[in-house]
């Protein structure tokens, strides 16, 4: 069993079924752009118009019939214009089968197109998670798993998966989320600020209780064509500047002399305001003291928390109200998600070749 589990196969196969929890923490890339390169076939086909199809309800679906046989790296399958490749069917197939998922021809189809459609979506929101964040996800993937981007790259070469096919999959995944998160948050933004105030003093209820944080970002910054040279180096600068934070007052005075370091003022934000990738770190830092280092797109970043306060003002109200409406759109979770894909689906083309 030991010797089993020492295997690149088999301990990749673990990391992926137990650490694929990729969070909400701009441009795409197409999957054809990664599949190996190899002279495509031409073929005679015949076409045939269906309306709808048992993996892409709604959608308006196109089956090309080949009527020869076609070798080398080829495209199976077109959503609204962009292609899906056999090479992508196959690594998706790996990659469905080491996450326990059944790797059916259908299924797999299936997972690709609905990723398409994600993706465009994402696109047309310029929300597409960009190369910079996508290699950061990789990298914390790599590090909760105790591991190293390179190996884990290494070990999706080898089984035939593809380091390139998964950072995709990750990429659709932020995306998504993003994506998803901006719907909800656009449908919450309409309970404004007189619509929350009138409903508190309808109810009788006092003002919602808060709080209000005044935050500063600390960047070191690590250009994208440096992070593996780089990453270790100024992690351990961060690390360094946290243990010696003096407080938000002489903060400029804290960088003078350091390499590349970069502040941004945060502003004023309400608890509910927090984004979701520092939210957890800023509430557990105390006031005048930062939060622990996090590689991201940028490079390595801390928060700098100045101030924070209880408030219950009219803002607070506001923002608490907004809050309480897209937490209880969220907590539709899945079903939500899903009816929007079922959307994105409807108005899709969708072509098999």
């Amino acid at each position: 069993m030991l010797s089993e589990l020492k295997k690149p196969e088999t301990r990749l196969k673990l990391l992926l079924a137990c650490g694929l929890g990729l969070s909400a923490c701009t441009g795409s890339t197409s999957a054809i752009d990664s599949a190996r390169p190899a002279k495509t076939a031409t073929a005679q086909t015949d076409t045939e118009v269906a309306s709808d199809d048992a993996g892409v309800e709604g959608a308006k679906v196109i089956r090309q019939r080949s009527t020869v046989a076609q070798k080398g790296t080829y495209i199976k399958v077109l959503v609204n214009g962009e292609p899906i490749t056999n090479y992508d069917i196959q690594r998706r197939a790996k990659f469905r089968q080491v996450r326990r998922l059944k790797a059916t021809t259908s299924e797999t189809e299936k997972e690709l197109i609905d990723e398409k459609l994600k993706l465009q979506e994402a696109s047309k929101r310029g929300l597409v998670a960009s190369d910079a964040q996508v290699n950061a996800a990789f990298a914390n993937f790599a590090q909760n798993n105790r591991s190293t981007p390179a190996k884990i790259s290494s070990d999706l070469d080898r089984i035939g998966i593809g380091a390139q096919h998964f950072k995709e999959f990750i990429r659709a995944q932020i995306s998504w989320s993003r994506t998803f998160s901006s719907k909800l948050q656009s449908e919450a933004v309409s309970k404004n600020e007189s619509g929350a105030i009138f409903d508190l003093r309808k109810s009788g209820s006092s003002k919602p209780q808060t709080t209000e944080y005044q935050l500063k970002e600390i960047i070191f910054v690590v250009p994208e064509d440096k992070r593996k040279t780089m990453m270790k180096t100024r992690k351990q600068e961060a690390l360094g500047f946290q243990q010696r934070f003096a407080g938000c007052d002489t903060l400029f005075d804290q960088v003078k002399g350091l390499r590349d370091v970069a502040i941004k003022d945060a502003g004023r934000l309400m608890q509910p305001e927090l984004p979701p990738l520092w939210k957890k770190d800023i509430e557990a830092t105390s006031e005048g003291q930062t939060t622990a280092p996090k590689e991201t797109e940028k490079g390595v970043e801390l928060i700098a928390v100045c101030k924070a306060r209880l408030t219950s003002d009219d803002r607070a109200a506001e923002v608490m109200a907004k809050s309480e409406l897209y937490d209880s759109l969220e907590a539709k979770g899945d079903s939500a998600a899903d009816d929007y894909l079922a959307e994105l689906r409807k108005s899709a083309t969708i072509v098999y070749k």
